[in-house]
C-alpha cells in the first residue's frame, strides 16, 4: 500500500511523498510555505503479512466504547493532565513512519537517512503537526500488517486524550422535531406501544455522546476511507475511532469473504468514540449525470431499515434509552441528489416507528453536517407534518425544536473556566478563526458567492484568493472587489460572541489587553476600546499610499467607501467611475488597503499600539509575583503562527514569567496546544465552534 501525500511539520511546513513509479523513492520537503527544498530521496521496502488476531473483537462481543482504553497504561487523573501522552505520540508516529518506509522500499536503495524517524526529530514537529501526520498514515494503512498490541495501546491513548479536547453535544439535550406515540383513542394501546423521538442535529456526529449508536456511511469494503484528503463521515469516524475499528471492520470482511452488499448494515465496537456501537451501512452509488433509480431509492431506503433492525438486538444505555444517530447516505461522493435522499430517509424511518410499533428504539437523530442538508431536513420534516397520519399512533411535531443544544462541561473546560476565574490579567489573542465563527470565513464559497458573483469568472472563490491575485481586469474591476470588501466588514452585524469576550474582559478592568492579527476591526465595532487593541497586520479602517511616499500617507478608507459604492454596477460589481478609485493626496499614487502583504506594508499608524501592547506584557511579567495571566487564544491557526501563536507559548514557556496560562480554542490547528505545556499544566486545548466555547467559557 504506497503511503501518498503524507504530509507533516516541524513549524515550517514539512512532506514526504513516495513515488512508486520510481519503486518506491521517497522525498522530503520542507519550506516556509513558498517553495519547498528536497532534503532527500530514499528507498524503502516491503514488510511481511500477517495474520489478524482480533477476529475475536466481535465473536466474544466487543468492547464498546472507551472500554477498549480500559487497559490503557494510565489512571483518570492522568489522562486528564496528559501525563506520557506526549511520549506515546512520538512513539506511535516514529512507529508509523519506520513502517511506510519499508513498506514500500526498495532493498537496493542506497539512501539510508533515517534522521526524520528519530525520536529528536518528531519532537521539535508542533503537536498538531504530529497528530495529523498520525492521522494520515492511519488512514492509509491497511488492516494487515497488525499493529504491534504496545503501539496499538499509544494509538489509543493519544486518540482518546484526543478526543477529548473536542466540544461534545448529549443526545439528551437535543430537543425532538417529532414525537411518535402510542394513540389515546384506543383502549389499552398505550400499553403495548413505545413513543419514538425523531430529532434533527447539525454538527460532528463523532462527538455525540448518550447515544447507543452512529451510522457511519461506508463503502462496500467497509475498511474505510484511505484518502486522508477526503472530509467523509467514513474519514471522520475512524480518525476518532481509531485503528481497532478498522480492525474489527476487516475481521468481519475475511469472515465474510466477498464486499458488503449495498442497503445492508454490519455492527462494529465504537472504540474510542463516545458511542458505544457503529452501524456501517452502504448506500448505492449514482451517476451524477443521472437520476437515481427506482432500484437506488430502493437500496437507500434499506439503509435506513436496516440500521434500525440492527439497533434492536444492541443493549440500551444505562437510563434505558435506545439512541441512533442516522448521517446523510450516499449524499457526498457516491452523488445521490441530496432534497430526494432527505425525503427518502424521512419517510423509511418515520414509517418503520409506525410498523414496529413494540420498538426498543427511543430516540432517532438525523445528523447533518452542511447547512444544505440541515434545510432540506428541516424542509422534509415541515411537510409530514400535514402529510403523514396514523390510526394507531399519535404523531405530535415539536413548534420551536431547533434551539441550539448546550456544550458538556468536559474536563478541558472546566480547567479553563478555573483559570480564567482565578486570574489576575486576560489577554485575548484572536487571529482568523474568530471572524470565521461570526461568518466572515475567508475560506468559505457561500460567502464569496453571496456577496462577490461578479468576481467568480476570475476563479476567484473565496476571498483569501485574492490574497496576492493579479488577474484584474481593470483597475475599476479590483477597486470594485476591494470596496464591495471594504463595505461588507464595516457593515458586518454585531456579534453575540464579541459581546461575550466584551463582558469577560471587563471583570479586569484595565488588567485586559487585545491582540489580534485581524484587520476586521471588529472588535473595536463590537465595544471593545480602541486603546485596548492591537493589530499588528493593520486594519481596513485605512487606506495607505502603495509607494509608501512619505509616513503620514495613510487615510481613512470610509470616504473613499462612501464616495464609491453608488458608483458600483449591481451586475458587474465593476467601479463605473475612475476616479473614484483613490489616490494619495500627496504623490497620487494609487492607495492600497493598509494590511501586512508584503514589503510596501505602512506600519507607522500602529506603532503607538504597539508600543502600550509592549507595555502591557512588561507590565504584567513585572507584577506577576504569584499572581496569574491567562492567554486566551481564539482561532489562531498555522497561517501566521510568528505573529500570535509562537509568541504566545514562548511567554508560557519563559521560565522567568512563571504565571502564564494558555487557552487554545478553535478548530483543527488552532484547538491544538502543545502536549508538553499541557503536562506541565500550563496550556489548555479545546476544540470547537468558538461561538460554543466562548459562551461555555463565560456563562
Amino acid at each position: 500500500m504506497p503511503f501518498l501525500g503524507v504530509p507533516f511539520q516541524v513549524r515550517e511546513i514539512v512532506s514526504v511523498v513516495v513515488h512508486p513509479e520510481l519503486g518506491g523513492e521517497v522525498d522530503l520537503y520542507w519550506g516556509l510555505g513558498d517553495g519547498a527544498e528536497e532534503l532527500f530521496p530514499e528507498g524503502v521496502a516491503g514488510g511481511p503479512d500477517c495474520v489478524d488476531e482480533n477476529l475475536d473483537v466481535l465473536e466474544d462481543g466487543g468492547k464498546g466504547g472507551f472500554g477498549v482504553c480500559a487497559d490503557l497504561e494510565f489512571g483518570g487523573g492522568d489522562w486528564e493532565r496528559g501525563l506520557g501522552v506526549t511520549a506515546r505520540l512520538s512513539r506511535a508516529l516514529q512507529q508509523l513512519i519506520q513502517e511506510a518506509h519499508e513498506h514500500a522500499s526498495q532493498p537496493s536503495s542506497c539512501h539510508k537517512c533515517t534522521h526524520h524517524i528519530s525520536p529528536n526529530y518528531i519532537s521539535q514537529m508542533e503537536t498538531w503537526s504530529q497528530l495529523e501526520m498520525m492521522r494520515r498514515l492511519l488512514c492509509q494503512r491497511p488492516p494487515i500488517p497488525e499493529l504491534p498490541s504496545n503501539i496499538l495501546d499509544d494509538i489509543d491513548a493519544v486518540i482518546a486524550y484526543r478526543n477529548s479536547k473536542a466540544i461534545r453535544t448529549s443526545s439528551t439535550s437535543i430537543t425532538p422535531s417529532m414525537v411518535i406515540s402510542p394513540s389515546r383513542n384506543i383502549p389499552g394501546q398505550e400499553s403495548c406501544l413505545e413513543t419514538v423521538n425523531i430529532s434533527l442535529w447539525k454538527g460532528d456526529i463523532a462527538l455525540l455522546t448518550d447515544v447507543t449508536a452512529i451510522v457511519n456511511a461506508a463503502n462496500s469494503q467497509l475498511l474505510g476511507c484511505f484518502h486522508p484528503d477526503h472530509r467523509c463521515i467514513d474519514n471522520i469516524i475512524h480518525s476518532a475511532a481509531g485503528p481497532r475499528l478498522r480492525d474489527a471492520c476487516n475481521s468481519i470482511m475475511l469472515r465474510q469473504g466477498h464486499p458488503e452488499p449495498v442497503g445492508s448494515v454490519k455492527v462494529t465496537p465504537g472504540f474510542n468514540l463516545p458511542a458505544p456501537w457503529v452501524l456501517h451501512t452502504v448506500g448505492p452509488q449514482v451517476n451524477s449525470r443521472k437520476r437515481a433509480s427506482t432500484l437506488q431509492q430502493q437500496q437507500l431506503a434499506s439503509c435506513y431499515s436496516s440500521c434500525l433492525d440492527a439497533m434492536e438486538s444492541l443493549p440500551p444505555l444505562p437510563d434505558g434509552r435506545k439512541v441512533v444517530a442516522i448521517c446523510c447516505t450516499s449524499t457526498g461522493l457516491f452523488a445521490f441528489p441530496p432534497d430526494m435522499a432527505a425525503e427518502i430517509a424521512l419517510k423509511t424511518v418515520v414509517q418503520w416507528c409506525l410498523d414496529h410499533s413494540k420498538t426498543s428504539v427511543t430516540d432517532i437523530i438525523f445528523n447533518t453536517f452542511l447547512k444544505r442538508d440541515f434545510e432540506l431536513y428541516k424542509k422534509n420534516i415541515s411537510a409530514l407534518e400535514t402529510t403523514i397520519a396514523s390510526a394507531n399512533h399519535q404523531i405530535t411535531f415539536q413548534s420551536n425544536p431547533l434551539n441550539s443544544p448546550e456544550a458538556l462541561a468536559t474536563p478541558a473546560i472546566r480547567k479553563a473556566r478555573t483559570w480564567l476565574h482565578e486570574a489576575d490579567y486576560l489577554i485575548i489573542s484572536a487571529g482568523a478563526g474568530l471572524s470565521a465563527a461570526i461568518g466572515l470565513d475567508y475560506t468559505s464559497a457561500s460567502l464569496f458567492q453571496t456577496h462577490f458573483p461578479g468576481f467568480l469568472h476570475l476563479g476567484l472563490g473565496q476571498l483569501y484568493d485574492v490574497f496576492g491575485f493579479s488577474g484584474w481586469e481593470s483597475l475599476c474591476q479590483k477597486w470594485g472587489y476591494y470596496f464591495l470588501h471594504l463595505n461588507m466588514v464595516r457593515t458586518w452585524p454585531a456579534s453575540s460572541l464579541y459581546k461575550s469576550l466584551l463582558r469577560l474582559a471587563e471583570r479586569f478592568s484595565d488588567r485586559y489587553f487585545v491582540r489580534t492579527s485581524n484587520a476586521d476591526g471588529r472588535f473595536v465595532a463590537n465595544g471593545f476600546p480602541a486603546e485596548k487593541v492591537s493589530t499588528p497586520q493593520g486594519q481596513y479602517r485605512l487606506l495607505q499610499c502603495f509607494a509608501k511616499c512619505r509616513p503620514d500617507a495613510v487615510f481613512p478608507s470610509d470616504p473613499f467607501v462612501d464616495a464609491a459604492v453608488p458608483f458600483i454596477d449591481r451586475e458587474t460589481q465593476v467601479l463605473t467611475d475612475e476616479t473614484k478609485v483613490p489616490r494619495c493626496q500627496y504623490c497620487t499614487g494609487e492607495l492600497t488597503l493598509c494590511v501586512r502583504g508584503g514589503d510596501y506594508f505602512n506600519s507607522a499608524p500602529f506603532h503607538a499600539q504597539e508600543r502600550k501592547w509592549k507595555a502591557y506584557i512588561d507590565g504584567v511579567s513585572k507584577g506577576l509575583n504569584g499572581r496569574t495571566a491567562v492567554i486566551l487564544e481564539l482561532g489562531v491557526g498555522l497561517n501566521t503562527p510568528a505573529v500570535l501563536r509562537w509568541p504566545n507559548e514562548q511567554l508560557v514557556e519563559d521560565s522567568s514569567n512563571p504565571g502564564f496560562r494558555l487557552i487554545r480554542a478553535g478548530i483543527g490547528a488552532s484547538a491544538c496546544a502543545p502536549w508538553d505545556l499541557e503536562e506541565q499544566d500550563l496550556a489548555v486545548g479545546i476544540e470547537g465552534d468558538l461561538n460554543l466555547v466562548v459562551d461555555t467559557l463565560v456563562g
